[in-house]
């Protein structure tokens, strides 16, 4: 069985992230829920002992404008907001703001029915958050029972709370930091894999390149051995037609192999650059020259460089404009024209060369780079790799558009001085 070992690792950092973030609004979720009801028995319980207290102080000692005064001067003023009595018309019979006494609040109108404390948060006038609880008391000589209003400051009592959405907050900035690391990790690992397999596979092409080149060298010379003595016994047998076809289907074949050897050499070798000044329309008459193209087709050529040269590696650049100008001329039938040009821009300098032959559809334009790859009977398919090889060493870029029966251009984009 086969393990993916950066996937399983990519795996692992995900799930980690995701337990961390379900473990942590999970502890969020409960620490906010425990601070929460805890604030609010803290301030249940402390307004139920002191309305337990004041209901025993008030039928102890009677309605005491003191009394509500000396109980405010003992308790903490952080937690009492203020203290009121209301009769049963809602009439304030004590307040520990003794100017409130005698006013009527119309939403004091007694106690619930069943005699139970109800308690509810209020906002006051200044906009403060009390927590309020009445009370029913039973006071000798009353008719009817009264409402003790017991109100607190939530701000001490809420204090758990806020530190738990401190808590969640902290939380919420770890998560957020722990994702951002995650991501930048599994990306740091996605890179990394693809850094080793680019290096695996320079590796494997290298290893390929060196063993193809050492195949083309030792191929070479006994195939101009074989070359040259066909063509020795060719001359010898030249009265002899049928023996002369098949020495010259030797010849041929034999011619083939050598361009195929010839191209496998140029493809393995590692490039070395030798810059020098290089003359464009020279070097374009030198490489129509060596493919010979055929009668049928026409040469077009502008170069709209400054001064007509650029500095760069001559061989190399002359091996791009033949195999280019080769498969050019190889996709025109019958006649057309192939349009050679030369323009620069700021720095770089575009070297494109463009025909009117038959084209590529665009599954063959996805494969036109591939080694070995070629739509030719008899075509050695190293013609654009070679191209492309020779551009990356010289830090060039190789575009290629083509379309079925429009023709095709191939552009190489290179620094004006390498």
């Amino acid at each position: 069985m086969k393990i993916n070992v950066p996937v399983n690792r990519r795996f692992a950092v995900l799930a980690a992230s995701v337990i961390f973030t379900g473990l942590s609004i999970y502890s969020a979720a409960t620490t906010s829920d425990i601070a929460r009801r805890s604030s609010e028995e803290t301030l249940k319980s402390t307004a139920y002992f002191i309305g337990i207290t004041l209901d025993q102080a008030i039928n102890r000692m009677g309605i005491d404008e003191g009394l509500i005064a000396e109980i405010m001067k003992k308790q903490r003023h952080e937690t009492i907001a203020y203290i009121a009595l209301y009769d049963g018309n809602g009439k304030i019979a004590l307040h520990s703001n003794p100017r409130l006494i005698g006013q009527t609040d119309p939403q004091r109108t007694g106690v619930a029915s069943d005699g139970a404390p109800r308690s509810s948060y209020v906002t006051l006038k200044t906009g403060e958050l009390v927590y309020v609880m009445n009370i029913p008391v039973h006071i000798h000589g009353s008719a009817a029972p009264m409402a003790l209003s017991i109100a607190l400051h939530t701000y001490p009592a809420l204090e758990a709370v806020r530190n738990a959405r401190l808590h969640q907050f902290i939380l919420l900035i770890i998560n957020t930091a722990m994702w951002a690391l995650a991501v930048a990790f599994i990306y740091y690992l996605k890179k990394t894999d693809r850094l080793q397999e680019m290096a695996r596979q320079k590796e494997r092409f290298t290893a390929l390149g060196e063993m193809a080149a050492v195949l083309a060298h030792e191929i070479r010379s006994p195939l101009s051995a074989i070359k040259g003595f066909a063509q020795y016994i060719r001359e010898k047998f030249k009265d002899n037609a049928k023996a002369a076809e098949g020495l010259d289907v030797i010849v041929n074949e034999s011619r083939r192999l050598e361009s195929l050897t010839n191209d496998l050499l140029v493809y393995a070798r590692p490039p070395e650059l030798n810059i020098q000044a290089v003359a464009l329309d020279e070097l374009i008459t030198e490489a129509i020259g060596v493919v010979n193209v055929g009668g049928g087709v026409a040469i077009e050529r502008n170069i709209s460089v400054t001064n007509g040269t650029i500095q760069a590696d001559r061989e190399k650049l002359k091996q791009i404009l033949i195999n280019c100008i080769s498969n050019a001329s190889d996709s025109i039938e019958e006649s057309g024209k192939i349009y050679i040009t030369a323009e620069e821009d700021k720095q770089m300098v575009t070297l494109t060369i463009k025909d009117t032959g038959r084209g590529m559809d665009e599954a063959t334009l996805k494969e036109a780079r591939r080694p070995f790859f070629t739509t030719k009977a008899r075509g050695t398919g190293l013609g654009l790799p070679i191209v492309d090889n020779l551009a990356h060493a010289m830090a060039a870029t190789l575009s290629i558009e083509s379309q079925a029966g429009c023709g095709t251009s191939v552009s190489i984009t290179m620094k004006r001085i390498l």
